[in-house]
């Protein structure tokens, strides 16, 4: 067996997994904002005539949001200025309402403050220049991104992302419309395995179920890899007389990168490539925490978050130890997971009630409370 860390370097190297993004990148149209804009209500001067002691301004009109620039002509003049105006020509200093009484047509400063060059302005160009890429072909579909592209005067047009197929193996399994015998189960690995999937952006989601039969797994095997970026396999990998799946790829000349991982659950996790269609093959244990623990911590790749044990745990074997927990922000600044009371990774039932799954090292056997361990969120969190 190889070590989590091992394994998550070899998922790095070889797994080109493309979530949606951008066809294109997005350029700034024109510099942004495209003029000097005005950050809060108030009055706009001239710095040099406030610096030289002027506290009282004859207001010479109002320069409000969408209409062209005004112009500061006169000395001991102001402009009254709106939120998201542009800066009247000539001034360079915005006072807010707040610091100013407003009477027979003068604005009278009566809070004194230290005041520089074009407070409250949020300047020209201060965002971006015009020609510059603001988001790449990696931007995240999120609503800043959207309403960025927006303002470019740009569509967020969207490449699909990889294409991934989820295939359940085994005789025990039904759909979720059948109702299962007293021996079978229905196949719920594959939708949870979807949805997470589909909440990173992953558009092309694709869903089949195999029998045991190694016949069968190989034909259809051979009908889809030139379809798929990834496939990845639900069950069917570890070491019972029904697991053919490893035996099967390996007929078909897809290269192991490994197989089994230092860590519990999700031991039996496989992993490799079939060059000759550059589809990526992923077999995930069959019991449904072990499933979403692999899929989350190896293939998704995102970064964890760093948390704080809220109580002791103990866990005697050397292996990496993966165990969902419910998260808490407290006033201390801190998060803190409370482990969930799992029994066994067929247990999913217990999930309902966890945000994630925290990662306790092999070389520890007892993890104290409040120390600080990498945690790894069902949904994107960052």
């Amino acid at each position: 067996m190889i070590s989590v860390i091992e394994a998550s370097n070899i998922f790095q190297k070889h797994l080109k997994l493309k979530p949606l993004g951008l066809v294109h990148p997005i350029y700034a149209d024109r510099d942004y904002p495209p003029f000097h804009r005005v950050m809060m209500d108030g009055i706009a001067v001239s710095l040099n005539d406030y610096d030289s002691g002027e506290r009282e301004f004859i207001i010479a009109g109002i320069q409000a949001a969408g209409e062209q620039a005004l112009t500061l002509d006169d000395k001991k003049t102001c402009l009254e200025v709106m939120t998201g105006a542009p800066l009247p020509n000539g001034a360079d200093l915005v006072i807010p309402y707040e610091h100013l009484k407003i009477s027979s047509g003068k604005a009278h400063v009566i809070v004194e403050s230290e005041r520089r060059l074009f407070d409250n302005v949020h300047l020209k160009g201060s965002d971006c220049l015009a020609g510059e890429i603001v988001l790449n072909e990696e931007a995240a579909f999120i609503g800043p991104h959207q309403g960025i592209a927006a303002s470019m005067g740009s569509t967020f047009n969207l490449h699909q992302g990889s294409r991934i197929l989820l295939v359940s193996t085994g005789l025990e399994l039904v759909e979720i419309s059948e109702k299962p015998l007293d021996h079978q189960i229905r196949r719920s690995n594959v939708y949870a395995l979807k949805t997470s999937l589909e909440l990173r952006g992953f558009q092309v989601v694709d869903m089949n179920h195999l029998p045991d039969d190694a016949e069968v797994i190989a034909k259809h095997y051979q009908s889809v890899v030139a379809k798929y970026d990834i496939l990845i396999y639900s069950g069917g990998v570890s070491k019972g007389k029904f697991d053919f799946l490893p035996n099967v790829w390996r007929d078909l000349g897809v290269q192991c990168h490994f197989h089994e991982v230092a860590q519990r659950p999700g031991k039996p996790l496989w992993f490799g490539t079939d060059k000759n269609f550059h589809t990526t093959i992923i077999g995930l244990p069959g019991n449904p925490v072990s499933s979403l623990v692999c899929l989350h911590r190896y293939v998704l790749g995102e970064k964890p978050l760093f948390v704080k044990l809220a109580k002791d745990v103990f866990f005697k074997k050397e292996l990496t130890y993966f165990l969902p927990a419910r998260l808490e922000s407290k006033d201390d600044g801190h998060l803190w997971a409370t482990p969930s009371e799992i029994k066994n990774s067929g247990e999913f039932t217990a999930l309902a009630q966890t945000h994630g799954f925290l990662e306790l090292p092999a070389s520890i056997s007892h993890f104290e409370k409040s120390q600080v361990f990498p945690f790894w969120t069902w949904r994107p969190f960052l």
